[in-house]
């Protein structure tokens, strides 16, 4: 589980960096606005995503560690296992992250 949670925490970083922007753009009566956040709280932002990504994925490994038992021969390579687990919680953090923009665009209207 500390292997998945390392890679988790890689893995989140990676994405955290390519979808994470850097500069805030706010919207008022036609007029936009933009902005530049500061590097420290930019920072701070990619390692919150980063923990939550690993947490997550620590989570995942430990219930089918529990659910499966301990992995036997012939199973598939541990990495295997971690992308999936990854790439369910990301999934996951999308639908959230959806569904949130949703209900904010359904209550600013």
């Amino acid at each position: 589980m500390v292997k998945g949670a390392i890679y988790g925490f890689l893995i989140g970083l990676a994405l955290a960096i390519i979808f994470i922007a850097d500069t805030i753009t706010h919207v008022e009566s036609g007029v936009s606005t933009s902005y530049t956040i500061p590097m420290r709280e930019y920072v701070l932002k990619l390692l919150r995503f980063s923990v939550k990504a690993s947490l997550a994925t620590t989570v995942v490994l430990w219930i089918r560690e529990i659910y499966l038992g301990p992995r036997k021969e012939g199973e598939p390579s541990f990495i295997i296992g971690i992308v999936k687990s990854f790439v369910i919680v990301f999934a996951l953090i999308i639908l959230v992250l959806m569904a949130i923009s949703a209900v904010t665009n359904f209550i600013m209207r």
